[in-house]
């Protein structure tokens, strides 16, 4: 561990709440604590969950091999006694907001990531105390957890965003990893491309089973040029100077939203499409308040369908001028329907000898995207009458 003397770049923090959702419930009812509990993914009440799939789970959990996304009744073969709640966004939002709050007060510059985690700069911050980087984190987990019902946090710190993002995951729960510049490569060479935040299942399986690059420092010595060509200019050099210690996106405040979007289980599984859809109209609604609450217009309409493997698929559709109507919204929604598979059939790829299965439908969304204030936009983005030419 280096002091802040010895520290050598920006001094960014990444804080992830530890196993959140869970967490809350705990905050809610203490005595869950040390027990197995899992939050679910139904459309069932606390009170009677048969159905549905984990979102996250306690520690305790964890131990008899229940993982996120894991279907229920997987779950209760691994821990009869699971205990089960389901989904409690408005309080998990409540608690998480409490969070943030704290963690503002620490950075220079603050950017949530998500619901459970977010990045502080605090280059300066830090500079105008007495206290050494771990110190300077320590004090902020314990802020956390005094306040927030005993909240326990990782944080990961390091010269950059995505090394800070790799430290925090490197220690669960309550841990608290420090990479000085100098110690970059040693702790990054040895671990799976896949502790790499932003890299996926798809460029992983490109990267080991086509390119035979398993490790960061493998990927760290791979001619750029080598990776530009497989995977383009942007992402090739991000993934070399990642894995090189060597990138420097910023800690950015996110003060709007890039996107807003709500989803829905289905109450069955299903391929029937007029049951999809409207699943889907029912979520304009609560969708379009929000809308309306943040004064946003907006240009994309996006739908996402689950399937029951969980695998995800999305269709979107963009206007050429800005929209602020709920029927810009409604009237997508089956045209983009229209470009998902919704039978029970099979897809044969001949060139890859690859049969695909389609599997019923579990879970729907429904997104906008490409926003902007309204307050901000030109008077010639405003609503206007839909014709044919505002789409595109």
């Amino acid at each position: 561990m280096a002091n802040k003397k010895q520290w050598r770049g920006k001094t960014i923090l990444h804080v992830d709440i530890n196993s959140f959702y869970s967490s809350c419930e705990e905050i809610k009812n203490p005595s869950l604590k040390g027990k197995p509990h899992a939050v679910i993914m139904t459309p069932q009440d606390s009170n009677n969950i048969t159905k549905g799939a984990v979102t996250t789970c306690s520690y305790e959990a964890k131990k008899f091999g229940i993982k996120s996304a894991m279907p229920l009744y997987k779950a209760l073969e691994l821990c009869p006694n699971l205990i089960l709640h389901a989904v409690d966004k408005k309080f998990y939002e409540k608690i998480s907001n409490e969070v943030m709050e704290i963690l503002e007060d620490y950075a220079d510059i603050f950017e949530q990531a998500s619901i459970d985690e977010a990045y502080l700069d605090c280059t300066n911050k830090i500079s105008t105390t007495d206290l050494m980087v771990g110190e300077y984190a320590q004090e902020i987990k314990k802020s956390i957890k005094e306040k927030c019902g005993g909240l326990l946090t990782s944080i990961g710190i390091a010269p950059t965003k995505s090394v800070a993002k790799i430290a925090s995951d490197y220690q669960k729960p309550d841990g608290l990893t420090i990479i000085h510049f100098n110690e970059l490569k040693n702790f990054l060479n040895p671990l799976d491309v896949e502790a790499i935040s932003g890299i996926g299942i798809k460029t992983q399986n490109i990267l080991k089973e086509q390119m035979n690059i398993k490790t960061i420092g493998q990927l760290s010595n791979t001619d750029v040029q080598i990776l530009i060509e497989r995977f383009g200019k942007k992402v090739g050099t991000w993934m070399w100077q990642v894995a090189n210690g060597l990138d420097n996106e910023p800690v950015l405040p996110r003060r709007n939203h890039i996107s807003l979007s709500n989803e829905s289980t289905l109450e069955f599984i299903t391929y029937d499409k007029e049951i999809i859809k409207q699943s889907l109209y029912e979520l304009i609604d609560e969708l379009y308040e929000r809308i309306k609450n943040n004064k946003y217009q907006f240009r994309t309409v996006g739908i996402k369908l689950m399937r029951t493997d969980f695998s995800v698929e999305t269709r979107e559709k963009s206007y050429i001028k800005y929209q602020y109507e709920r029927k810009s919204i409604e009237s997508l929604i089956e045209e983009l329907l229209d470009k998902f598979n919704l039978e029970d059939n099979n897809l044969v790829i001949p060139s890859r000898n690859i049969t695909k299965k389609f599997l019923p439908i579990r879970k729907v969304g429904l997104k906008v995207s490409n926003l902007i204030a309204i307050e901000k936009s030109n008077k010639d983005n405003e609503y206007k009458q839909m014709t044919l030419l505002d789409y595109c």
